[in-house]
């Protein structure tokens, strides 16, 4: 089982990849968004276990560590980055959204992969 340091980097190096990618493909050059993506992945990357901890049950994989949530959430974060908003703040909002999205998809990613794995619902 991933402990939480490893949620936290795990989904920094995630983040920042993706996030080097983009700035790559669309802009040519690699900017400061992919240090702030990795400080998202670093901040999210156990948000999952704050919602469901482990200290309080060692079975604590319930709904917010399922599959159910897992493709309700994919969506979500998938027409959120199809979303162009048009001023600073709107953008900003989308970043940090797009970054607690992601880092609790690679958190249950992580997760799936252990013996126990991911409940469906």
């Amino acid at each position: 089982m991933a402990s939480g340091t490893e949620h936290r980097v795990g989904a920094a190096i995630a983040l920042a990849a993706f996030q080097a990618h983009e700035d790559y493909r669309y802009l040519g050059h690699i900017t400061g968004r992919t240090i702030a993506a990795a400080g998202g992945g670093l901040a999210f990357g156990t948000f999952p276990d704050l919602v469901e901890p482990a200290y309080r049950d060692p079975n604590h994989r319930r709904f917010f560590h399922s599959v159910a949530l897992s493709l309700l959430l994919g969506l979500a974060v998938h027409r959120l980055y199809e979303w162009q908003p048009e001023d600073d703040a709107d953008r900003f909002v989308r970043s940090l959204l797009l970054a607690a999205g992601g880092a609790y998809l690679i958190h249950l990613a992580m997760d799936a992969m252990t013996k126990r794995s991911l409940p469906l619902i």
